[in-house]
């Protein structure tokens, strides 16, 4: 009789998610299944893997070359596992180890495991070591530290003292939060009194006769039975330790707080004022509103005009008060402000005359003139003509501003060691699904005229790194290995210059213009004979640079140079 076969989910190829990750997980559940089920015959094993992985997998595995006969089950998973999983760059992944920290939210434990998975990547000779000095340099207690510093640890002790220190760290929390609840009881023993009839005057109280005072530290009853709560703890607000961010006596950083009003109009939408009041002098301007004179603050952060009722009471004839329709409120406040109306009102400046509306708030507050009026009144001048004029440049220089240019009259030479021995190093497998990204992208810098195509013998050869856009993963980011190549360029010495002497020549200036200098680098062209060490290898065959490239020994100096 038949043995019928289990229920397994296949292999989704192209799921979200890393295909590498994805693929070693699934081969690790199917593993575990073979083990289950006792299946230990490699022939049956290799048979059930390319069932179980799904059409698509098995279209791949038979593309592939060197996967062993039918009865080599490891050959086969070995093969998908290279084909799935792109070359993994050793550097970059212990930068991403160095870089984690604990987060306010994660146990040490739960740290402790995502260091683990990180560092399986790095290759590291001890991970049990480069896991502990990680711990100790970025977990958020001090106080562990401090312990981990003093004492030679193992990373089986040092996690054994963090999980101590937090459960402590815990209860001590629930004691603290028991006692500020107020609901332990007082107890108290009552002493039998003996009256003496005699006349003495009244004595003053002894110190220690003075009921129990709050602790400064931890915020509770002093003295206490056991230590102090606070002890060893580090303040949120000061960073300083031993003490409670509730009865810290640190003064918080003076800001120069500034009151900020919003306010709505009669009409539905809603409209916005900020007035400004502090000690910094204010953009005030002489404004006539119904021929009275006003010293108004110009915002143009505003969109409506507010007079306070004091200056309103200066106007005469006395405008006509309408009502409004909705509330106003001040920033941030969910209580509304108190208003008299609005009204419309001949606004004149020196040089125009306009007409607006006046809401008239309760109090002595100001008057503040929003942007609206201002521009209409010629107090802020407005450029409207930028866009149609950046356009028009646009479109009459169009071949300016295609491609990414070159440096005209430059030529940047590379001076390179002859001493140092040429190293051709080998090619670097892509994986499947990054090759036509990466012909995509090698395309597009020849069309850049940024890279050329080599034919015949080259003394240096560089492989390539390939990494997908974080943000953008249908992109990917490509660029040439050149730490050998490095070795061999001799250094040209470059003065940058400082800040001062910066502003030292743009003394006088009065015109500026703001660059962005987008691939930089590609705009400066190499000189013919500096080209053959820029060689890199490609799964399309071998291409170099043109212009100078990312990775290049000091090119940052060289680039300032020219600037």
């Amino acid at each position: 009789m038949a043995e019928s076969l289990p229920v397994f989910p296949q292999f989704k190829v192209h799921a979200e998610g890393a295909v590498g990750t994805r693929w070693r997980k699934w081969v690790q559940r199917l593993e575990n299944l073979f083990v289950g089920m006792k299946i230990s015959d490699n022939k049956r094993r290799r048979a059930l893997l390319l069932h179980y992985a799904g059409e698509e997998v098995y279209d791949i595995f038979d593309t592939l070359t060197d996967t062993g006969n039918d009865e080599n089950y490891d050959q086969a998973k070995e093969c998908l596992k290279q084909y799935f999983e792109p070359k993994v760059n050793k550097e970059y992944e212990r930068y991403v180890f160095r870089q984690s920290q604990q987060n306010s939210d994660e146990t040490v434990d739960q740290y402790h495991t995502r260091l683990r998975q990180l560092a399986n990547k790095c290759e590291f000779n001890d991970n049990e070591s480069e896991i502990k000095s990680q711990i100790i340099q970025s977990c958020t207690s001090n106080k562990l530290r401090r312990k981990a510093l003093s004492e030679d640890m193992t990373l089986a002790k040092l996690l054994e003292t963090a999980r101590t220190f937090e459960l402590a760290e815990k209860q001590a929390s629930g004691i603290v939060k028991k006692m500020a609840s107020g609901n332990v009881n007082k107890i108290k023993t009552k002493e039998k009194k003996y009256v003496v009839k005699q006349k003495s005057r009244p004595q003053p109280k002894r110190r220690d006769e003075n009921p129990k005072t709050k602790c400064y530290f931890c915020g509770g009853r002093y003295p206490h039975k056991y230590e102090c709560p606070a002890k060893g703890k580090t303040c949120s607000n000061c960073q300083k330790e031993d003490h409670f961010a509730a009865v810290c006596q640190s003064k918080p950083r003076k800001q120069t707080c500034k009151k900020i009003e919003n306010s709505q109009t009669d009409e539905s939408e809603d409209e916005y004022t900020f007035s400004v009041k502090g000690g910094a002098k204010q953009p005030k301007s002489k404004i006539k509103v119904n021929n009275r004179n006003f010293h108004m603050l110009i915002d143009t952060g505003s969109s409506v005009n507010i007079m306070d009722e004091a200056a309103f009471s200066k106007i005469k004839p006395k405008p006509t008060l309408n009502q409004l329709k909705t509330k106003i409120f001040a920033y941030g406040s969910s209580n509304n402000l108190k208003t008299l109306g609005f009204f419309t009102a001949t606004i004149e400046s020196e040089s125009k005359i306009s007409t607006g509306k006046f809401y008239v708030a309760k109090g002595n507050h100001g008057t503040l003139l929003g942007y609206e009026s201002a521009v209409e009144l010629g107090i802020i001048p407005v450029i409207r003509q930028l866009s149609s004029n950046l356009d028009k440049i646009c479109e009459e220089y169009a071949d300016r501003f295609q491609g990414i240019g070159k440096i005209k009259g430059v030529k940047v030479k590379i001076h390179v060691d002859e001493s140092v021995k040429p190293t051709v190093q080998p090619h670097r497998r892509i994986p499947f699904h990054l090759r036509k990204k990466v012909e995509t992208e090698l395309k597009k810098l020849e069309e850049n005229d940024i890279i050329e195509k080599v034919e015949g013998p080259t003394p240096w050869v560089s492989p390539i790194v390939v990494a997908q856009k974080p943000k953008k993963p249908d992109e990917i980011r490509m660029c040439v290995d050149m730490r050998l190549p490095n070795k061999a360029i001799l250094r040209t010495r470059h003065i940058t210059p400082t800040v001062d002497e910066i502003i030292h020549d743009l003394n006088g200036s009065k015109f500026f213009s703001k660059l962005d200098m987008n691939s930089g680098y590609h705009q400066l062209e190499l000189d013919e004979s500096s080209r053959y060490i820029t060689m890199f290898t490609t799964h399309v065959g071998l291409r170099r640079y043109k212009r100078l490239n990312f990775g290049i020994y000091r090119r940052q100096q060289k680039y300032s140079n020219l600037l």
